[in-house]
Parts: C-alpha cells; structure tokens; sequence
C-alpha cells in the first residue's frame, strides 16, 4: 500500500494501493512520523557494506537523527514497515524534471523480495504526478553490485562526479525515464 500525501507537511492522503500480506506497507510521507533514530539506523545499517569500499566514507555516518528529521521537511520520505519495524526508507527530493532518489535503505533480511522494485515504482507514480519525467540516483564507482540492481531496475550510468578534493569520479549519476 502506498499512502500518497505529496505535500510532507500535510496530512495523509488516502490509500491508492491495497495491502498485499506478509510484505512490508509502504507510505509516503507518513503523518505523524518521528522516529528519526530508527530510521538513522536503519541508514546506518543497509549502508554498512560500504564501509571501507568508499572513499570518501557515506555521510550516513556523519548525520544525526535531527539531520534526517530537517530532511524530510524538505524533501519527500518514503517508508516500507513491517507492522512497527521498518523496512526500507527513501528520500525524493524534486528538483526541474527530476526526481532525486537519497538515501535509499533496505534491512538486509528484506533484499531479494521485490521491496526495492515496489519503492521505485511508487517513486515513478509520484514522479508522473509531479510532472517529473526522470527518476535520478547516486551511487559510489566502487558499488558495482549496486550498479547492477539499479540496471535491473532500469536505470543506467548517465554521468559521474568527483568529491571535493578528489581527482577521479567517486559517484555515478544513474537516470531511468519515468514513462
């Protein structure tokens, strides 16, 4: 189920997704919600296997309960939970015809399941409302198996950056086009 509320500091829109059973309830911009620290572990969690695969090193590690709160005045939050455990979250950040896709977080115990395929179908449907015609992400050069579940999933290398004070592209930019 998706729970549509385009306007973060709004109210809930109504559902436009049923439930499916035994899969984790996914909401955008859920009303009420306030439990940064779970949320900052799970970041903290799905991001582990980049540790010492990176550098620079994730800021995931560098942000703070509060940060992730100030973030979601700002941009969009998309949350999968499994009853009260969450699942996946994802941040959606509208920017010209693009939708931005941060911190993008699936528990381990959850991968495989189809769970990252339904957030970025849902992340393509408020795209198309939004009047967004590209769904965009970043992702490290050295991730390469997250390179390839985001071609899975559609998306291809469009760009690359490197980060301050570095001579290389540390980050891929990956676009996939709504429609």
């Amino acid at each position: 189920m998706l729970l549509l509320n385009t306007n973060p500091a709004g109210p809930a829109a109504p559902e436009i997704f049923a439930p499916c059973p035994a899969r984790p309830v996914i909401t955008l911009n859920p009303d009420g919600f306030d439990d940064w620290p779970c949320l900052l572990g799970l970041l903290r969690h799905a991001f582990a296997h980049t540790v010492g695969k990176v550098d620079p090193p994730s800021t995931v590690y560098a942000c703070t309960a509060a940060d992730l709160a100030q973030r979601a005045k700002r941009e969009h939050l998309m949350v999968a939970a499994d009853g009260i455990r969450l699942a996946g979250c994802l941040f959606l950040k509208e920017t010209g015809h693009e939708l931005f896709l941060g911190r993008f977080a699936i528990r381990n115990e959850y991968k495989g399941g189809g769970l990252a395929r339904r957030m970025i179908r849902h992340a393509a449907e408020l795209a198309r409302q939004r009047g967004k015609s590209t769904l965009v992400l970043e992702t490290r050069t050295a991730l390469t198996g997250n390179q390839a579940k985001f071609r899975a999933l559609g998306f291809q290398i469009t760009g690359g950056r490197a980060h301050a004070g570095y001579q290389g592209i540390t980050t891929f930019r990956m676009a996939r086009r709504v429609d």
